[in-house]
């Protein structure tokens, strides 16, 4: 299977067979995800597997009561190595630069002002392990496996539900199993919809 045909084929499966994804799989797409890029080549992600039944059975809990989740053989939790206390940096620590540009100094000042450093991180460092988990799920699809990546997380419980240290927080969740049933057809908006040249207002000019 190509890359291109991974992507087009890649569906969200969110009913599993019982059958059980072999180790040197499962070890296959972490070397995928090991290859991801990262902002500064940081490599932030870190990536739990988990097989047992009662802590999935937790975890589906934690993501708000989806429980579908836990039928899936094999749950990767997508996690990040949260960076340090922004509030110790020097003014011209280059994180600090990039972000300052991305979200503004005002509201970036907001952010360091917030008593909580972790909650802080983990709201900058929510994109960190999603190229990584793509990387997986793509790779997934050459095997037959779907995967699915879930947001809706309850951040905190999950990474209590892990064990994970104070710098380490689960952002996302990525069940993986061989599809139950056959996915259907992905409705896609039209190439028009999605881009644009130059700018958007020479491009759309005219349009609602």
């Amino acid at each position: 299977m190509t890359v291109q045909e991974a992507i087009l084929l890649r569906r969200s499966a969110r009913s599993y067979e019982k059958r059980d994804i072999a180790p040197e799989i499962i070890e296959e797409l972490l070397r995928m995800a090991q290859a991801a890029p990262s902002g500064g080549n940081s490599q932030q992600h870190v990536f739990g597997i988990v097989r047992d039944s009662e802590r999935r059975t937790a975890l589906a809990r934690a993501a708000g009561g989806q429980m579908w989740i836990a039928s899936a053989p094999v749950l990767i939790a997508c996690c990040a190595r949260l960076d340090e206390d922004w509030r110790t940096l020097p003014e011209d620590d280059f994180g600090l630069r990039v972000n300052r540009l991305r979200f503004g100094a005002g509201f970036l000042q907001h952010l360091l002002a917030y008593p909580n450093w972790q909650e802080t991180a983990v709201f900058v460092d929510d994109a960190v392990p999603l190229i990584p988990a793509e990387h997986m799920v793509l790779a997934a699809k050459a095997h037959g496996i779907e995967g699915c990546i879930v947001g809706l997380l309850d951040v905190q419980a999950a990474s209590r539900i892990l064990e994970l240290p104070e710098n380490i927080r689960c952002l996302y969740l990525l069940p993986l199993g061989y599809p139950a049933k056959k996915p259907g057809e992905k409705t896609v908006k039209s190439l028009e919809e999605l881009s644009f040249y130059e700018t958007y207002q020479t491009e759309h000019r005219g349009r609602t």
